[in-house]
């Protein structure tokens, strides 16, 4: 049996990723970015104006305000991906209303539509349950998200986001490899499309012919899934900021610092002696092809400036060996063309080579 070794060393991610958050009116957000918006009325369902709103990450400190108008509506746009904003209303006459864990997606606004209730300013109101939204009525696009639980319980044979998305509907694909000298990705077939078809954003940023010049995802990046916060697919209707291919539309979007240090050590193993043989191989006695993997690293995350500055960072060392088993024309035909090659072993001397004794 031959095989064939890679051993892989790099940087998976390495961002010194840093946001800075400056006054709303200097912000300049690079990256992926959501928005709220919403409606506010009073206790009998009518409209409230002049409403202040207060939006503000929990995790970064970064705080974005805005107004209602006289149909009781307000929007603040451009906020960071992120899961656990917290929205506060205050109005005079009114308690101050306060609706934690909120999330923002990539991409798709969320409404809030919230009463406050009649008191003393002062007093304060948590907003439990109900009143969001889960489904956008200001966009059409269907999509499915995974969240970063998700991309990492979720057991695949190479830790790769593309296996993930691949039992959705509307998304078909070949069977993924048990083992793999590659990044392990695949590249999905999205409503019935060519799997060149399918484009690629990594944090907003067009990534679909970063190693290639086609749609193809097999070749492409492929983060470790403890450096990813959120996977998106999107398989139609798209708007103009993602609309470029006709198959799927794929968005990683990375994790970020917060005013917490944050991390995690992982180690992933796969090894043939875990594994059945392959039911011809059995057949004809042939014993099971090594199929290792090793996966091993870190991230780690934090504040560089509380409120302000931020870091984020992992590192991944994959090992790969895989086998194969030759056939009976390879072992006769391999050793008589390598010694009809002519000079170095050149592409060109090679192909050469063998097609002298295919003519």
């Amino acid at each position: 049996m031959n095989r064939n070794k890679s051993a892989t060393l790099g940087l998976l991610v390495l961002f010194l990723g840093v946001s800075l958050m400056l006054p709303a009116s200097t912000t300049a957000q690079s990256g992926p970015t959501g928005t709220l918006t919403g409606v506010v009325q009073d206790p009998q369902g009518g409209a409230l104006p002049g409403v202040a709103v207060t939006v503000r990450n929990v995790d970064t400190g970064l705080v974005r305000t805005a107004t209602t108008d006289d149909q009781g509506q307000w929007t603040v746009p451009v906020l960071p991906v992120g899961r656990n904003y917290e929205v506060s209303y205050e109005l005079a006459g009114f308690k101050k209303s306060v609706r934690p864990s909120v999330e923002v997606e990539a991409s798709v606004p969320r409404s809030l539509d919230d009463k406050l209730e009649i008191g003393d300013i002062g007093a304060s109101v948590t907003i439990e349950g109900g009143g969001q939204s889960l489904v956008s009525p200001e966009t059409s696009t269907t999509f499915r998200q995974l969240s970063a639980e998700e991309i990492v319980q979720v057991p695949t044979s190479t830790r790769s986001f593309t296996h993930l998305l691949s039992a959705e509907a509307g998304v078909s694909s070949e069977l993924p490899p048990v083992s793999t000298n590659g990044n392990g990705n695949i590249s999905p077939s999205v409503n019935g499309t060519r799997t060149t078809s399918t484009s690629l954003f990594f944090n907003g940023v067009d990534a679909t012919n970063i190693t290639n010049n086609e749609g193809s995802l097999n070749d492409n990046i492929s983060p470790a899934p403890e450096t990813l916060s959120e996977v998106k697919l999107q398989t139609s209707l798209y708007d103009a900021s993602t609309g470029r291919s006709g198959g799927g539309n794929f968005q990683l979007i990375t994790k970020s610092g917060t005013n917490t240090f944050n991390g995690s050590v992982y180690y992933f193993l796969q090894n043939e002696r875990f594994n059945a043989n392959d039911f011809f191989f059995n057949k004809d006695g042939i014993e099971k092809p090594r199929a290792r993997r090793n996966e091993g690293g870190f991230t780690i995350g934090g504040p560089i400036v509380k409120d302000k500055t931020f870091f984020f960072g992992g590192y991944q060392r994959t090992t790969a060996t895989t086998g194969f088993v030759p056939t009976a024309s390879s072992q006769t035909t391999l050793p008589v063309a390598l010694g009809l090659i002519s000079g170095p072993r050149t592409a060109d001397n090679i192909v050469a080579a063998f097609s002298s004794l295919n003519p």
